[in-house]
């Protein structure tokens, strides 16, 4: 049985401060800070011919998460397959559905001030693309003048996607992008949506028409409503005979198959470009973090293990973080990973080891480790210095929440709730829920992670697509627990005693949905 209950001051409404992503929405419309976000999160794309060494395409897009992910057209960064022919690119070679280049590699220029010119900044690459719907996702690979390893998350304003059914006729646009009319710092416009286009009578819309103006460097830009989301792409223009001209944007619900699968082979691919793994390419010389060794226990005698695989049911993993040369100071962060994805970990954390010794970093669960593939990525200065991976139990099988079982309900409650958007009511996947020892504060937390532990947390869960998770371990009746709620692009959420069990409490206790706002 499951029963809904309250998080008590855990789930609270937060204001939202702008910093480095796109505000919530308000009743009022969008406000001057957030305009500004806006304006932030679009980018330049230059995109090389492979043919020519001084001919490309000049465009727009939008950042949508801080991974790296750029949403534009297609036509930005290839032949487009309804445009009209281009006799220079079929001279080169290339029909309509190619990419400008092999490689589909752009150059990505960033504005952190819209009263001044973007910068170049990125390399990036096409990770899926629909010629059809003139659509493409790229995804941020290296920075262009250095070799410096990306951070997980990219300091870049990011726009959240709006469900672009809910559009009505009359309803504001803001049209963001780099026209390159007047100069070529990002510009935006604002109208109205003017109406609908159906093409094949399917009862989807498949074009908004829109009374503003999209210029050629402007398409593949942003189009965003008055609460700051993006509604679809700027993308084409429409004229008859009469000279009348109407303006056309993909709407962004035709960009969510496109963008999950973008997502899925940019995690699964290798990034030509970025750091590899264990280097130490952007860390300062002569600061090193040797390979990791593991363990069930910091003792000596344990720590042997270069390969890592602990059996099914093991609850606590220890790893040996040899380092030489190192600094006070100097700014790291650890990162723990299952199956590829960011479970655990604590950022900007100043070194205060000394130069030389063996740090022990470990990952504990009272009820049993997860199944499955595990990382622990090291990192100095924003860049990966050191990679060490192991296995626990079946390394196939799926990771998800352990399943509560008779032994578990007797021996206390499992916590099963949703993490949302606090802005967009969307779900957060891969947003981590630690739930502390009674009588540990997030002061305690804090304070473990800042020595490399994570001792101070008795189960987690981590969501998964549709924002759901389950308590990998059970939480005792009669007690009160501190929860802290974590998600890339989003300001944490944590509160000192917010869940308390009670003995009358079921088996299964469902929360309210816990809501994020983003940073």
């Amino acid at each position: 049985m499951k029963t809904k209950r309250s998080y008590y001051a855990l789930i609270i409404v937060l204001m939202v401060v702008l910093t480095g992503a796109a505000g919530s929405s308000s009743a009022q419309g969008v406000g001057r800070d957030t305009k500004q976000g806006m304006l932030r999160a679009a980018v330049k794309l230059m995109t090389p011919y492979e043919f020519s060494k001084d001919a490309g395409s000049l465009c727009s897009g939008t950042m949508i998460n801080q991974s790296g992910y750029i949403l534009t057209n297609f036509h930005c960064v290839g032949y487009p397959q309804d445009g009209q022919r281009d006799r220079e690119l079929e001279r080169a070679g290339l029909k309509p559905g190619d990419l400008y280049n092999r490689k589909g590699t752009s150059v990505i220029a960033v504005t952190s001030d819209p009263r001044r010119l973007p910068v170049p900044t990125y390399n990036a690459r096409v990770v899926a693309s629909d010629p059809e719907l003139d659509l493409a996702v790229l995804k941020i690979t290296s920075y262009v003048n250095s070799r410096q390893a990306l951070p997980q998350a990219l300091p870049l304003v990011t726009l959240p996607l709006a469900d672009s059914d809910e559009i009505q006729a009359l309803d504001k646009v803001y049209v963001i992008g780099y026209p390159g009319v007047g100069g070529d710092s990002v510009t935006a416009t604002e109208g109205m949506i003017s109406g609908f286009i159906d093409e094949d009578q399917d009862g989807a819309i498949d074009w908004l028409k829109t009374d503003v103006l999209i210029n050629q460097g402007s398409s593949g830009g942003a189009a965003v409503n008055d609460r700051g989301e993006l509604i679809g792409v700027p993308t084409a223009r429409v004229s008859d005979e009469s000279g009348s001209v109407i303006y056309l944007i993909r709407p962004s619900n035709n960009a969510v198959t496109l963008i999950q699968r973008a997502i899925k082979a940019g995690e699964s691919a290798s990034d030509t470009g970025d750091a590899t793994m264990g280097s130490s390419r952007g860390v300062s010389e002569g600061q090193n973090i040797g390979a990791l060794t593991f363990g069930t226990s910091f003792k000596a005698g344990d720590l042997t293990d270069p390969t890592g695989t602990f059996p099914a049911g093991a609850n606590e993993v220890h790893v040996a973080v040899p380092y030489q040369g190192m600094r006070d100071g100097t700014r790291w962060s650890y990162a723990w990973l299952l199956d590829g994805k960011t479970v655990t970990g604590e950022s900007d954390l100043k070194w205060k080891y000394g130069q030389s010794g063996v740090l022990d970093i470990y990952l504990k669960s009272k009820a049993g480790l997860s199944d499955g593939r595990y990382a622990l990525q090291v990192l100095l200065n924003d860049t990966v210095a050191q990679e060490g991976k192991f296995s626990v139990g079946d390394p196939s099988a799926k990771n998800t929440p352990h399943k509560p079982t008779g032994e578990t309900l007797n021996r206390g409650v499992t916590i099963a709730g949703t993490v949302i958007d606090h802005s967009t009511r969307k779900p957060i996947q891969d947003a981590a829920i630690a739930f502390l020892h009674p009588g540990k504060t997030v002061r305690d937390y804090d304070a473990d992670k800042s020595k490399g532990r994570v001792n101070t947390v008795q189960a987690y869960g981590v969501t998964d697509a549709g924002g759901v998770f389950t308590s990998d371990g059970p939480l005792a009746r009669g007690e009160t627990y501190t929860v802290i709620v974590t998600a890339r692009g989003y300001q944490r959420v944590a509160e000192n005693h917010a869940l308390k069990i009670t003995e009358d409490d079921p088996d299964v206790v469902e929360p309210d949905d816990i809501e994020m706002d983003r940073q």
